[in-house]
Parts: structure tokens; C-alpha cells; sequence
């Protein structure tokens, strides 16, 4: 059958099982984009299991091979995917070769950062110990983190996270922080900033926030307020204060006013009330808006005078 009408029969096919062997069949006899774009559709909404891999398989070493099939490396991001789905343990030299690929396009810059993050996830599956030394060395790659995404700097943390590396991720925030941060990577380092867990110290943290706070990057004060809040770190509640008073940004301001008010803790409620009374008129939507989290009543009358005050603001 020709690829056209494979194409046709898969585009009809109504049965999951048949277009899956459809979709394999394609991926495995094309190279045409549309072919290998409509298989690729139907596979990664499939369930697959090792019946699939072979031709996977295939697949990802025909375009780690020839990269220029595949600029950018989205096939095989998607085809480790599916390949980390399955979890077979015979896949890790794919896992491996995808963290090893490192590709230059003419006025784009490294553009296959999402392949090694999506190895790195694949291989965490497979051998957990090898893939938080990847993970180390991914981090401390600053000039091949993505300025879009932060990967796989960000993939990284995640896992050495959950497998409670935090030292890895300390080091990085004292060693490669500040690069990371004028390099424009502020996510991976405020991700860092609240991956630090409920047990590291406070006097470190404390350096850590006089280190990074005042730089007023959103993204990173937006990581030390999750910390604090999240692990009720009570010592640096004021550090929140401090945060929303001198900050610049809008968006970083109302991220600190609504996890006052979710925090469910009534100290940091309290904290979000003694704001409140204080509040500028540019403030004043991100306090409404955060009061209406708060359940009860209590919160009813400076609501009400909140409101009061931004309609005499806009009468004037």
C-alpha cells in the first residue's frame, strides 16, 4: 500500500488499535513531514507498549543520525517520550545519546534543550542514580539553558528534587546563580530558590534571599516567597513584606498578595490585613482580589473600604 493511502486509511481509521498499527507502519516506511507529523499524532495519544518500540526505536536513531530530518529536534523529543512511556530498560543508550545532543542552528543559537530534558525524565524512569548526575551537569550548563523555558535547567531541578539532592541544587544557586540570573534565566534560579525543601536551614536561606531579593527579578523573588509560605518558614515571614514593598512588578506583587491570602496560615493572613491598610492605589486590585480567597467574614469590612477607595480613584 502506497504512503498516500496509509495516510487516507489512518486519517478514517476509527479503531485506536488499527490506527496505532497504521501510525507505526507510516513512521517506519516515511520520511515525508506530513506522514511522519500525522503518525506522530496518533502515537502519542496511543498505549503503547513493546510492541511499539522497534519501530521507535528506528525512528529516533534515523534522526539522531540525520539531524538536519529533524531541526530542532521535536521528533525526537516526542519519540523519547513515547520510548520513556514504554520504560523499557533496554532504551537507556537512547536516553543517553538524547542528553548527549547539543545542536547549533544559524541564528537561533542551541535549540535542542527540550531533547535533553525529555531524556533526562526518560532515564530518571530507567536509573535514577545516573540521571541526578546528569542532572547535576545539565544544571551547571548555563549557556545551553533555554532563554524560552529554562530547560533543561528546570527538568533538572525538578528531579533532583524529588530525590532530595538539595546540596546539588544549594550549589547551584551559590556557584551559578548570579550568571543564571544576568544570562536571563530568572525561572530556573526562582525554581531553584523554592526547591530547597522544608529542612534547609534558615540562616543559609536567609543568605540566599539577601543574595538574590533585592535584584527584584519577579521570577526569582516569586521562588522565595513559595518557599517561605509553602514550608511556613516563620523566621522569614518579613522577608514577604519586604518583597511586595519594594518591588517594581505588578505581577510579582499580586503573586505575593494571593499566596498571603491561600496560605490558609493566620499569621501570613494577618501579615496580608496590615498590608492592606497600608496599600497604595496601583495596589489596590491585587488586595481586593486576594481578599476574596479568604474565607469567613472578617475580611468583609476592609474589603468593602478597598473597594471604596479604588471607586474614589477612578471618580477622580
Amino acid at each position: 500500500m502506497s504512503q498516500t493511502a496509509l495516510l487516507q486509511q489512518l486519517r478514517q481509521e476509527t479503531d485506536p488499535a488499527a490506527a496505532q498499527k497504521i501510525a507505526l507502519e507510516l513512521l517506519d516506511s516515511s520520511r515525508r513531514r506530513e506522514m511522519i507529523d500525522a503518525a506522530m499524532r496518533t502515537l502519542e495519544e496511543a498505549d503503547l507498549d513493546d510492541s511499539a518500540r522497534a519501530v521507535l526505536r528506528r525512528s529516533a536513531w534515523h534522526y539522531f543520525e540525520r539531524n538536519r530530518d529533524d531541526t530542532g529536534g521535536l521528533l525526537r523529543e516526542k519519540l523519547l517520550r513515547m520510548l520513556g512511556r514504554i520504560g523499557h530498560p533496554d532504551d537507556k543508550d537512547l536516553y543517553l545519546r538524547g542528553l548527549a545532543t547539543y545542536e547549533i542552528v544559524p541564528m537561533m543559537g542551541e535549540v535542542t534543550q527540550n531533547v535533553r530534558a525529555v531524556a533526562l525524565v526518560a532515564l530518571a524512569l530507567n536509573d535514577p542514580d545516573l540521571a541526578a548526575v546528569y542532572a547535576t551537569k545539565l544544571l551547571s550548563e548555563i549557556d545551553s539553558t533555554s532563554q524560552f523555558n529554562g530547560e533543561p535547567a528546570v527538568t533538572a531541578i525538578n528531579l533532583l528534587n524529588r530525590h532530595s539532592r538539595t546540596a546539588t541544587i544549594y550549589q547551584y544557586l551559590l556557584l551559578g546563580g548570579l550568571d543564571a540570573i544576568e544570562a536571563g534565566q530568572n525561572e530556573v534560579v526562582g525554581k531553584a530558590l523554592e526547591s530547597l525543601g522544608a529542612d534547609f536551614p534558615v540562616a543559609l536561606y536567609r543568605e540566599l534571599v539577601d543574595l538574590f531579593a533585592g535584584r527584584d527579578r519577579a521570577m526569582v523573588n516569586m521562588g522565595i516567597i513559595t518557599h517561605i509560605v509553602d514550608n511556613h518558614v516563620r523566621d522569614l515571614y518579613p522577608v514577604i513584606d519586604d518583597i511586595m514593598n519594594k518591588t517594581r512588578h505588578d505581577e510579582l506583587h499580586h503573586y505575593g498578595a494571593v499566596m498571603l491570602a491561600a496560605s490558609r496560615d493566620n499569621e501570613l493572613i494577618e501579615q496580608l490585613y496590615a498590608q492592606v491598610k497600608l496599600s497604595p492605589l496601583h495596589r489596590i486590585p491585587n488586595y481586593i482580589e486576594a481578599l476574596e480567597l479568604i474565607p469567613g467574614d472578617e475580611k468583609a469590612g476592609m474589603l468593602a473600604w478597598l473597594q471604596k477607595r479604588q471607586s474614589k480613584k477612578r471618580k477622580a
